[in-house]
């Protein structure tokens, strides 16, 4: 049992007359809730979960917050395979879960603050590492907030999460921290009552049936008044629920009102000419455990089935803005990838039809990319090779950064200066791998009133990279001399000791 597990950070629902402009967005998970203590994990209610080794070895050794989720649409799956006693885990299922997290509950300080250590602290590039910072956005308004939801909603997601900027991590439940779901109300008929387990004497549940057959309970929603006193047996009421199960069943029903207008031939009737959402077959993802998307504001990356090692493909994109044009779907390439790569020697048709040959390093595209991502500082000259850092940052070729004028852009020094940290973090420009370019940024701005600043000194760009790269040389060089002076004097006074311990012999 862990007790600051049952003490995690709980949300309020969202009501639209808080202004949403302002607040952090996140997409709302369908995982399971899983509180990190450092070495184990554990449920909610305290519970401890039985996980392999290699899927918590790459997590540091401080509290953190977040979900453990293998895709859209995947919650009974997911649940499934964590809730497992120990001596039934699979240890293989496991390599196609992500632990996504979204806060660090003993760090302290704001929001915005926990969320630049965890971009810090959690290796996300490491192919041993199962975790991923969950991504954030900050809202623009009521409109965007909706557009988001509807996209999410489309894509079989839950809902957006809405963080108060600025606020503490609180054990309980609270306001800074709100969920926007989209809820959906049907009618259904009132076929019995349960008797509640906890209040002598009063209703806890009334059993339901759907326009399809389908039986639920209704335990949600009822007053104090109506567990006394519960809508009669053959009653028409009015429920609200999130989504369907995988068997149809409704979740998270709750109960809004008794129709005194309806009756239930009313209902049947109105159904054979439109179908309630609770009618239609849910499509029910394949029973195969395997990762399929990415979240919105953030990528997971998939693993490798050979190697396990993380690769980022088209599904992994960040589902971020909505695409206002359609543009030509990519083909997946099914092929088997060769255990030679490009080095395979073999040109029969039977072997290239079986067998796909990457290269071996990836290779950043020089096709133009999405405006939507942000373009990496050293742009062409990157050296990072990391999949996750090349689907997060964009790398236009050198022809696209380059002046007009053919010349070699000038750089504001007072930029090379370590700038104080801002209030919070950008949209998605450092949410999901810590980038070692961080910090160098260059002066692109035409405007004549840059020209005023006498003080500023300026050079060629090459100039002042081979220059920093000099001084971090030199400073390299420094330590590991100081570092070698050290040892030998250390090695000195301890030879000088042992001579003065040894009795010279005598001499005649």
């Amino acid at each position: 049992m862990c007790s600051e597990a049952s003490k995690v950070l709980l949300a309020e629902t969202w009501s639209e007359d808080v202004d949403p402009t302002g607040w952090w967005m996140s997409e709302k998970l369908d995982g399971v809730r899983a509180y990190w203590n450092g070495k184990n994990f554990y449920s909610r209610q305290g519970n401890l979960f039985h996980v392999p080794d290699f899927f918590k070895a790459a997590l540091p050794k401080v509290a953190l917050d977040g979900e453990i989720w293998c895709g859209r649409g995947l919650f009974q799956k997911c649940v499934s395979i964590v809730k497992k006693q120990a001596n039934k885990v699979v240890p293989d299922d496991y390599k196609l879960l992500t632990y996504l997290i979204f806060d660090a509950p003993t760090q302290g300080g704001k929001y915005e603050d926990r969320v630049k250590w965890l971009q810090a602290n959690i290796p996300q590039d490491d192919d041993k590492c199962f975790a991923t910072v969950v991504g954030i956005k900050k809202c623009e308004g009521l409109a965007q907030l909706k557009q988001y939801l509807a996209d999410v909603n489309k894509a079989g997601g839950e809902g957006i999460m809405l963080r108060k900027p600025g606020s503490l991590y609180e054990h309980k439940r609270s306001t800074t921290l709100l969920k926007v779901k989209t809820f959906y109300d049907e009618e259904a008929y009132v076929i019995g009552h349960k008797p509640s387990k906890s209040l002598i004497g009063m209703t806890g549940a009334l059993e339901c049936e759907l326009p399809n057959g389908k039986r639920f309970d209704v335990g949600s929603g009822l007053t104090m008044d109506q567990r006394r006193k519960p809508p009669k047996i053959g009653s028409v009421i009015t429920f609200k629920f999130q989504e369907l199960s995988n068997n149809g069943h409704p979740r998270f029903p709750t109960f809004l009102r008794v129709r005194t207008d309806l009756t239930w031939n009313d209902v049947l009737e109105a159904a054979k000419t439109k179908k309630p959402v609770s009618t239609i077959q849910k499509i029910v993802p394949s029973a195969k455990l395997s990762k399929q998307h990415s979240i919105l504001f953030s990528v997971v990356p998939s693993r490798d089935a050979t190697t396990n090692k993380k690769i980022v493909t088209s599904d992994d994109e960040d589902d971020d803005a909505p695409s206002t044009t359609s543009s030509p779907s990519k083909t997946t390439d099914t092929r088997k990838i060769c255990q030679y790569g490009a080095k395979c020697y073999r040109t029969n048709a039977d072997h290239l039809k079986n067998f796909q040959h990457p290269s071996s390093t990836p290779t950043k595209t020089t096709q133009p990319e999405s405006t939507t991502k942000p373009v990496c500082t050293f742009g062409a000259k990157c050296f990072r090779t990391s999949s996750v850092h090349l689907a997060t940052y964009s790398h236009p070729p050198k022809s696209e950064t380059k002046d007009t004028t053919g010349e070699d852009e000038a750089l504001d020094t007072r930029e090379l200066m370590e700038n104080e940290e801002p209030a919070s973090p950008t949209t998605t420009d450092n949410l999901l791998a810590k980038d070692k370019n961080k910090g160098l940024t260059f002066d692109d701005d035409d405007d004549e009133e840059s020209n005023q600043d006498q003080e500023m000194v300026t050079r060629p760009k090459k100039d002042w990279i081979n220059l920093e790269n000099k001084v971090n040389e030199q400073t390299k060089r420094l330590a590991h001399l100081e570092e070698i002076f050290k040892k030998t004097k250390r090695s000195n006074s301890t030879n000088d000791d042992n001579q003065d311990n040894v009795k010279r012999p005598k001499t005649d």
